[in-house]
């Protein structure tokens, strides 16, 4: 059988048959689940947020449902969310099986360590300090699922995800539950460069076909942190493993994964690259980026970007006019030549919110960022690569 298998990846090889990277995401999928505290004390709660990705649905809603369960106190992994029939027919999570709870739904939820849950165990017992592991389970379905479903309702949204008539992804991230004192933190992501500059904040990443962006992430010494393990033997001292892991919707990556102490960069090769001709750009010229750090514990950060991938033979616009909202809660107006060809604009380096082209105000509107009172430069940043200072100014009251 390994033979067999062997010889039919030689033969997909010399047929020119490429295999997609374990870094594109191409239709529904979850990347990352974390959980702030990643580790809680009896009793204590976090804070869950799904990081999902599904390029065949952009701008469509898509529901999440959060499921949380107990811990085991004995630390042998006999939770709920490890039923496999669950995860095949998570219809019955609508029976609530013991130590399981539904969370809510939506972007968030809380998840709250049951109480007493090391009662049972004598205070010596090591597991009251090393932890036992709570799951959290977060279910994304591609509609949009009224929050007040309940009962037949709900049964009935899982009875479509079992019949595949609703595209859905399912993934479980665990929160430790412990007495010790010093809890483990999520990694922070301090610095990340593209080429060597920063993305401008809520602004998308300007790329030319094939173009070899360098991506550069720093995650702080102190996020590898150092910890104590009771063993049998005695306490063990021990330092996190964090490594990260970039995923696209389109282009690739020169490795999967990397170790944030390692020196070694990572390329990311755009759409339209000549090395990669199965990789096209894509017919909006649009994608994202996501980057996900984990340590060995279980604790997650997680940033995601746009990028754009520049068309060098469009006009570079030429902004003549910036209007103020005059009510609060209506869009900044940028007017002036070749507006549909705008890709961004920044005020004191910081882009408008979701920001687009209005055909009807003939305008580029978004909303204006969060800033101190004062007064900031106007940047513009186009569909062809350009990014220029327009010299006008726009003032915060």
């Amino acid at each position: 059988m390994r033979a067999h298998l062997l010889s039919i990846m030689v033969l997909a090889s010399s047929c020119g048959v490429q295999f997609s990277p374990e870094t594109l995401v191409d239709s529904l999928r979850i990347l990352a689940i974390t959980s702030d505290p990643p580790e809680v004390a009896p009793g204590g709660q976090a804070n869950v947020s799904v990081l999902f990705g599904d390029p065949t649905r952009v701008g469509q809603v898509s529901t999440i449902i959060w499921v949380g369960c107990d811990p085991d106190p004995l630390d042998l992994n006999r939770t709920a969310c490890n039923d496999a029939s669950i995860l095949v027919k998570p219809s019955l999570i609508t029976e609530y099986p013991p130590g399981l709870t539904l969370l809510g739904f939506g972007p968030k939820a809380v998840y709250t360590a049951k109480p007493g849950v090391f009662d049972i165990l004598e205070p010596e017992n090591t597991i009251r300090q090393n932890g036992s592991i709570g799951q959290v389970m977060a279910i994304v379905i591609a509609e949009d699922v009224k929050v007040s479903a309940m009962g037949d309702e709900l049964k009935a949204v899982f009875q479509r995800i079992e019949n595949k008539e609703t595209p859905t992804a399912i993934g479980l991230t665990r929160i430790v539950v412990s007495e010790k004192p010093e809890k483990n933190l999520n990694p922070a992501i301090t610095n990340l460069t593209f080429d060597d500059a920063p993305l401008p904040l809520g602004a998308r990443l300007q790329v030319r076909p094939g173009q070899e962006v360098a991506l550069g992430v720093e995650v702080p010494e102190s996020a590898r942190e150092h910890y104590s393990e009771l063993q049998p033997s005695g306490p063990v001292e021990k330092q996190e493993v964090v490594v990260g892991a970039w995923y696209s919707s389109n282009g690739r990556f020169s490795r999967e994964r990397f170790d944030v102490t390692s020196t070694e960069g990572t390329t990311f090769f755009a759409p339209g690259s000549t090395k990669f001709p199965e990789d096209p750009v894509p017919e909006k010229r649009t994608g994202q980026l996501w980057l996900v750090v984990r340590d060995n514990r279980g604790a997650q950060a997680f940033e995601q970007f746009r990028f754009y991938v520049c068309d060098e033979s469009l006009p570079t616009p030429r902004v003549t006019g910036v209007m103020a909202p005059a009510v609060a809660g209506d869009p900044v107006l940028v007017t002036g030549d070749d507006m549909p060809k705008v890709l961004d604009i920044l005020i004191g380096g910081v882009a408008l919110e979701t920001s687009t082209y209005s055909a009807v105000r003939n305008a580029f509107v978004g909303f204006p960022p969060v800033l101190l009172p004062g007064t900031y430069p106007v940047t513009m940043r186009g569909q062809n690569c350009s990014s220029v200072d327009t010299g006008l100014t726009y003032t915060v009251p």
